[in-house]
């Protein structure tokens, strides 16, 4: 389970670090913390709840969306680092955070699914899943602010460039 827990949180982490870079308030980072947690967590719940079709098919291609997902999101912040070059604070909107927690937590349905299938413990399985995604999420934010304060202005560059290549990342070890 701790096996599972950690490369189920090991995305978050990449998408952490990409959001983490960039000038984030406190209030933020405990949203994007809960938001992220929340997701991991209650994904392989609905996994079981939702059934065979519908976790099976969003499984098998949770990595397919999750990775042009994050590209997306990726670009997007370098386009708006391209036109707003005098002024790089763009602001993470909510909704964002959201979009990206969920395209992360979609091939834990699948889990969630073949844990019902194993009769194991599904609520303990995402409790795991929660915690490891807590803490690399944690750390994932933290490390992107160290990098962003060392890469100042250039920091929502660097986050586009992070969340591009993790989608990438996702689309190719998926």
């Amino acid at each position: 389970m701790l096996l599972l827990g950690f490369s189920a949180g090991l995305s978050n982490f990449g998408g952490a670090v990409g959001l983490g870079v960039l000038p984030l308030k406190r209030r933020l980072r405990l949203e994007i913390i809960g938001t992220f947690l929340a997701m991991e967590f209650l994904m392989p719940i609905f996994g079981l709840v939702i059934g065979t079709g519908a976790a099976g098919s969003i499984g098998t291609e949770g990595n397919i969306i999750a990775g042009p997902v994050l590209i997306a999101i990726g670009g997007y912040t370098l386009l708006e680092t391209r036109r707003e070059a005098k002024d790089l604070k763009t602001p993470v909107k909510r909704r964002t955070v959201i979009l990206l927690a969920t395209a992360l937590s979609l091939d834990n349905l699948a889990v969630g699914f073949g844990l019902g299938l194993l009769h194991a413990p599904v609520v303990l399985a995402a409790g795991f899943m929660g915690l490891s995604s807590l803490v690399l999420t944690v750390i994932g934010l933290e490390l992107g602010r160290r990098l962003g304060d060392h890469i100042g202005e250039r920091s929502e560059l660097f986050s586009g460039l992070i969340l591009v290549g993790a989608g990438i990342f996702v689309l190719v070890h998926g």
